[in-house]
This record gives structure tokens, sequence and C-alpha cells, in this order.
């Protein structure tokens, strides 16, 4: 198991939202993954800010603590 140090947010989502996560949690990559709701929404954030800092100008600089 993987010992996961994350600090807490409370996220709301729309229900659409939710649905469409639990949609995908049904895939065989998620389940091979073996990730919970949390985990999908963690590694989507993860990804989807990763995709917006590589889009941003080069003049733009983000954490990379990341």
């Amino acid at each position: 198991m993987i010992r996961r140090y994350t600090e807490s947010v409370n996220t709301r989502f729309e229900v659409g939202i939710v649905r469409l996560l639990d949609e995908a949690l049904e895939n065989d990559w998620c389940i091979d993954q073996g990730f919970n709701r949390s985990d999908l929404v963690r590694h989507l954030v993860r990804i989807g800010l990763k995709n917006f800092e590589s889009n941003q100008p080069r003049s733009v600089k983000f954490n990379e603590d990341i």
C-alpha cells in the first residue's frame, strides 16, 4: 500500500461530475490502479495542472514542488 501525505481539501462537485467520476472508476485502467474516487480526483488534478503549466507562456513560472 502506498502511503500518501496529503493536505485535506474539501471540494464539492456537481452531481453530473460525480457520475462521470464513478463511470471512470469502472474503467479497466482505474480498476488496475486500485483507484477510489479521491485517488482519481488527485490524478486528474495533477495531470490537469501539468497540462495547464505546459500550455502557459514561458514567462509564467509555477511552483515545481508539485
